[in-house]
């Protein structure tokens, strides 16, 4: 009873711990200027209006937009890539299929930074500077692997005797992955989606090299082009943090279960 208890202690603890920094963030997003860097936590003075000034101020609207279109329109067809890639991985075996898996999976071990220097004279000489594409064709590119990664595990988690059954049923392979595999893959879909978006909507370095109009800005660099050398508006900074949290945690909330579950069966299996 005693070990449980502290047990309980220690885990209520750590969680204070992680949680000191966003309770900080969203209390300097409700001060004024001038208290901005005077006070560790909440002041007297409560600014709500610091969220619809930083609205304003950062473009919001249009960082928004173009953060979301970069976002879900490569999540999506990173989904279908790597889908069809794991199943194959998976399930069709062939010559090379493991030298070609093991060759995705190097992918991963390739920090964007170490490359942005080739991936920017790419993007230069196919004249896609400058535009959402460079980003889209970037996020697919970084997010293949890792989702290949966990697809390909739980797919090897799926009973073979139910592919077994739709083949002889004269289900083709396309048939056989839309109608069995897809269906029963929805922890692991749903924990690439998450794993990705977040991954993707709050990349700062490959959108700070290969954008340079203002417009195309995504969150993260539209928010940090008002951060200057010698002054900040950090409580609108901070509120602007805040808002670009929400729809991620909103995510969350919403298929933590499902999250949990396909991130299991894509760490066990494999």
């Amino acid at each position: 009873m005693v070990k449980k208890f502290f047990k309980s202690l220690l885990i209520y603890i750590l969680g204070l711990g992680f949680l000191i920094p966003v309770i900080w963030v969203l209390s300097l997003s409700l001060r004024s200027k001038k208290d901005a860097l005077a006070a560790m936590f909440f002041t007297k003075d409560v600014h709500f209006e610091n969220y619809a000034i930083a609205w304003q101020t950062f473009n919001f609207s249009r960082l928004f937009l173009n953060t979301i279109i970069v976002t879900v329109v490569s999540l999506a067809v990173t989904l279908f890539i790597s889908s069809l890639a794991a199943y194959s991985f998976s399930r069709l075996r062939y010559k090379g299929s493991d030298i070609m898996f093991y060759m995705i999976l190097l992918g991963i071990m390739i920090p964007p930074a170490a490359i942005i220097i080739p991936l920017f004279i790419i993007m230069k000489t196919l004249g896609l500077y400058n535009s959402l594409f460079s980003l889209i064709f970037s996020y697919i590119a970084f997010g293949v692997p890792i989702a290949v990664l966990i697809l390909r595990g739980f797919f090897m988690s799926i009973p073979n005797e139910l592919i077994e059954a739709a083949r002889i049923d004269g289900s083709n392979e396309i048939g056989t992955f839309f109608k069995i595999v897809v269906p029963l893959s929805k922890p692991a879909m749903l924990t690439v989606t998450i794993f990705l978006f977040m991954q993707n909507w709050n990349e700062f370095i490959l959108a700070l090299i290969l954008l340079k109009d203002k417009l195309l800005y995504t969150l993260p660099v539209g928010m940090a082009n008002l951060v200057g050398q010698w002054d900040s508006p950090w409580q609108l900074v901070a509120a602007g943090v805040i808002i670009t949290s929400i729809p991620i945690f909103v995510i969350y909330l919403l298929i933590q279960d499902q999250f949990v579950k396909g991130l299991t069966a894509g760490a066990v299996k494999g």
